[in-house]
């Protein structure tokens, strides 16, 4: 028996700290002992870029999905040598075509599931599997969500447009498993970023406009990461946020903030 918990990082709504909230959860859960194993299927590539290389000649999803390439030939093992129980599968622009390229393979929507079922020896040596997904509900979208055992969704605080991306993302999503005759349980989570305390009229009508959703609400997380330069500044030093703030010497909310977050992820078993 193993503990492989597949989780995906999604919405329709691009800028929003999607990329940053899988890379610093990946590397906060590898401290823990955690494996962890992070699928950029984003084209923009920024998680690799973070991760690995700005440029690379690595294989991507394309040729797994396209040229049946295996788990050991697309994983790039611990890139990041501060944090080495992360693996890696890079993204280039290579993935911009791949869901043309799906949409001639019959039974389109089970392409992924395909290649986890037999690469599955490979990847149940992870506790984890990660995937940074483009803003765009496409075809690629559907395969690893359709697999996903979490599904988690980040919106940017006074940013209504981020809530409207969540909200056309289950629309869309629930009515596809429905055409498909298929059932889906994925916990999901959705988590405000870049919040601020401030008393601001964007905050407001945000928190307004929030109101009039109630299948987001319901799956609203308690924590909130606040907007802040602790976090960009994290990144850019390829830390996690807990090393960079021993590093430069200074503590800062959101270093307890994120490990709320995770703990209150774990609690409700999205992760």
């Amino acid at each position: 028996m193993y503990r492989l918990k597949i989780v995906s990082f999604f919405n329709v709504k691009g800028g929003v700290g999607k990329t940053t909230l899988t890379a610093l959860t990946a590397i906060n859960l590898s401290k823990s002992d955690k494996k962890v194993l992070i699928i950029d299927a984003d084209t923009q590539a920024n998680l690799t870029q973070f991760l690995y290389k700005v440029s690379h000649n690595d294989k991507t999803m394309f040729e797994a999905l396209s040229d049946g390439s295996n788990a050991d030939e697309v994983i790039i093992k611990s890139p990041l040598e501060t944090y080495p129980n992360i693996d890696l599968i890079p993204s280039d622009l290579s993935l911009s075509v791949l869901s043309e390229y799906l949409t001639t393979k019959t039974n389109r929507e089970k392409s992924v599931w395909r290649w986890f079922k037999s690469n599955i020896e490979i990847l149940k040596e992870y506790d984890y599997i990660f995937i940074d997904l483009s803003p765009s509900y496409d075809l690629i979208a559907r395969n690893f969500m359709i697999i996903s055992d979490s599904i988690i969704t980040p919106l940017e605080y006074q940013d209504i447009a981020s809530i409207r991306g969540c909200e056309l993302f289950y629309q869309k999503f629930n009515q596809d498993l429905e055409d498909m005759e298929m059932e889906n349980e994925a916990k999901r989570a959705v988590v405000i970023n870049s919040y601020t305390s401030r008393n601001l009229s964007t905050g407001d009508i945000f928190n307004d406009y929030l109101n009039q959703f109630d299948s987001i609400k319901q799956d609203l997380v308690n924590a909130k990461i606040s907007e802040t330069t602790v976090i960009k500044n994290a990144i850019l030093n390829k830390l996690d946020i807990d090393d960079y703030c021993r590093k430069i010497k200074k503590s800062h909310k959101v270093r307890e903030e994120f490990k709320d977050l995770i703990a209150e992820l774990i609690e409700k078993e999205v992760l």
